[in-house]
């Protein structure tokens, strides 16, 4: 409830995830106008030292639920709202970042390019930013991220097996 409460919040305030004249996707973090972001954050955190599983299964299930075809608008967003929080929450972003990295298939990989696709390049360029932030930011399951970037960047006539 309390991510779903968070995601209506950052959708109500106008963050256009698919471009079309909204506010910019990732508002500076001083905007007075998202309290309720911040108590998400808060309650999330305080939540995880004792439900750590459920809220990384909820965010994960967040996560893989806004890349499915028939979605709704506050679906479209989940993502954003999701880098959001790992921006205002080095916990939380630790907490998922292994298991995210797992899922990025090449299925995940193609929905996440047709989810963005329609976004005007100036968003896609502070979404790149944003993960490469966070990229930066993670120290849990480092090698692993590095490893997958290397693997999906590498041509798959060039992979050979382990």
């Amino acid at each position: 409830r309390v991510l779903s409460c968070g995601l209506k919040d950052f959708c109500a305030r106008g963050v256009s995830p698919a471009g079309g004249g909204g506010e910019p996707l990732f508002p500076p973090a001083a905007d007075k106008r998202a309290p309720k972001i911040a108590s998400v954050v808060g309650i999330l955190g305080h939540l995880a030292s004792r439900h750590s599983g459920s809220i990384k299964q909820e965010l994960l299930r967040m996560f893989h639920d806004s890349l499915t075809p028939a979605r709704d608008q506050h679906q479209k967003a989940a993502v954003p709202f999701l880098l959001q929080l790992a921006l205002m929450s080095p916990p939380l972003l630790g907490a998922v970042s292994s298991e995210l990295v797992d899922s990025l298939k090449p299925n995940v990989l193609n929905q996440l390019h047709h989810h963005f696709a329609s976004l005007p390049r100036e968003d896609l360029e502070n979404m790149v930013g944003v993960v490469v932030h966070l990229l930066c930011q993670t120290s849990a399951g480092a090698y692993r991220i590095l490893q997958f970037l290397v693997n999906t960047a590498m041509p798959a006539s060039v992979i050979t097996p382990p």
